[in-house]
């Protein structure tokens, strides 16, 4: 697949994205760029996914003077254990991430899930504010309403979009927060 660069829209933002088969996974990497909420930051990221969608490791760094890191991974079956191998109870039975700078991760579950126009399912995610680093757990749901094109919705709050994706299920017009460039 080709290298993609989203533009922020609500905050000024740029990433260049690249997703590469490696065999057995698929490693998705990215590096942002820009400022949200008075605070500049640039991170890189690193998410290690089965063919078939599944994460099973993720990696967020960010560069500057409040530099920092987090690495966590899966077994693949909803538990999350830490850089030490401990589990994170807190994220039990979420099998997908929602990092706050990148419209890449919305592509997660919409290729995961295998869905056909008109169905819906909310799943737990794991969601990592950045540049605070700060995660949660998260209750979302995407509906598939046509080929390419998903309503996504976060239960706990109001919030909802109509998100539209390539043909590779990457994320195109995430309206009001992030556009494809290239």
């Amino acid at each position: 697949m080709k290298p993609v660069v989203w533009q922020g829209v609500r905050w000024t933002s740029t990433e260049f994205f690249t997703l590469e088969s490696k065999g057995l996974y698929q490693l998705a990497q990215g590096n942002i760029a820009g400022v949200v909420r008075d605070m500049p930051f640039c991170i890189h990221y690193e998410i290690e996914l089965t063919n078939d969608w599944k994460t099973d490791s993720f990696y967020i760094r960010s560069f500057g003077p409040d530099a920092r890191e987090l690495r966590v991974t899966s077994n693949l079956l909803g538990q999350w254990y830490d850089k030490e191998g401990n589990q994170i109870a807190a994220f039990d039975d979420c099998l997908d991430i929602d990092i706050s700078l990148t419209p890449f991760t919305n592509s997660l579950p919409v290729n995961r899930l295998q869905m056909l126009p008109g169905q819906s399912v909310e799943i737990n995610v794991i969601y990592i504010l950045l540049p605070e680093f700060e995660l949660q757990k998260v209750r979302q749901r995407y509906t598939m309403l046509r080929e390419n094109y998903w309503l996504y919705e976060n239960v706990d709050s109001d919030f909802s979009a109509k998100l539209s994706f390539d043909e590779n299920g990457i994320m195109t017009d995430y309206p009001g927060l992030f556009q494809k460039r290239y």
